[in-house]
């Protein structure tokens, strides 16, 4: 039997687009997708054996771990992003849904950044990657959330556990290395779940940037690890793997529409069995 895949999707770091490609790789039957942190305990403990021998992959909002309860050999894979960006990507994403439970907003005033990360209503606003990926889930009021353990624990996982890591920033690259790793098709995507009405983010006040760097020096050095690493392999890898990129990135560009209609009409199929 192969191993199990679990695919620990981090918020705002391409992780829905990358879930559309799973859905193309797999039989639908053999995926089960975890919508939120709070249900991954429950959806894994009342997995039956049965169930389980026949999953490919788990993926969704959850952290490492949860392999614990299961009878299978594990490798996990995930995505990190820019932590400044990150940060970012959720606010604007938060503050322009009006009837998000974490939006502080009235209707006299937008929640500041700063009181958003400061109110702790989201406390992966502070190293939540370095969190989620150590397993160790904090609140911003504990110490743990911003030591250097936390980061060892974090690091040891992935050296010891994720057959990969990748980063946003080099999505193609990142995804063209799992394609060759887990033996898929051509991953071709349209990009889903992009935050909208932000600002561009390299014009972003200094002094929220330094902010966010402040509450996720974590993060950062997890991020720039993970990085050093891809820029590793990408390296070795010679101009064959960078003409592969460039090919792909043309292709890409040309049958995005289609993948964005088949997400679509995936989304809406789910939608009409509720009525």
């Amino acid at each position: 039997m192969n191993d199990l895949l679990i695919n620990l999707h981090i918020p705002k770091t391409g992780g829905t687009t990358l879930r559309d490609i799973i859905h193309r790789q797999y039989p639908i039957n053999n995926i089960i997708t975890i919508p939120t942190l709070s249900e991954s305990k429950d959806i894994i403990n009342n997995l039956s054996l049965d169930r389980e021998k026949q999953l490919d992959i788990i993926q969704g909002h959850l952290q490492y771990g949860i392999h614990k309860k299961l009878n299978r050999n594990i490798k996990y894979f995930t995505m990190l992003r820019d932590p400044i960006k990150r940060i970012l990507s959720t606010y604007y994403y938060i503050v322009n849904q009006p009837n998000n439970p974490q939006n502080l907003s009235n209707t006299i005033e937008t929640m500041s950044i700063y009181d958003y990360i400061n109110s702790g209503i989201n406390p992966f606003l502070i190293n939540g990657q370095t969190q989620l990926i150590a397993g160790k889930a904090c609140s911003i009021n504990d110490q743990f959330i911003k030591s250097k353990e936390l980061l060892e624990i974090a690091i040891n996982n992935i050296n010891e556990n994720f057959i990969f890591t990748g980063v946003t920033e080099l999505f193609d690259e990142s995804i063209l290395i799992l394609k060759k790793k887990l033996d898929w098709k051509t991953p071709y995507y349209s990009k889903a779940n992009k935050t909208k009405y932000k600002p561009n983010y390299n014009n972003i006040d200094s002094k929220i940037k330094n902010f966010i760097e402040s509450h996720n020096q974590l993060d950062i050095k997890l991020y720039n690890y993970v990085k050093n690493m891809i820029d590793e392999d990408i390296h070795s890898a010679g101009k064959n793997f960078q003409n592969d990129v460039y090919r792909f990135k043309i292709i890409n560009y040309i049958t995005n529409p289609i993948f964005g209609y088949s997400r679509a009409k995936r989304y809406f199929s789910k939608k009409i069995k509720f009525f």
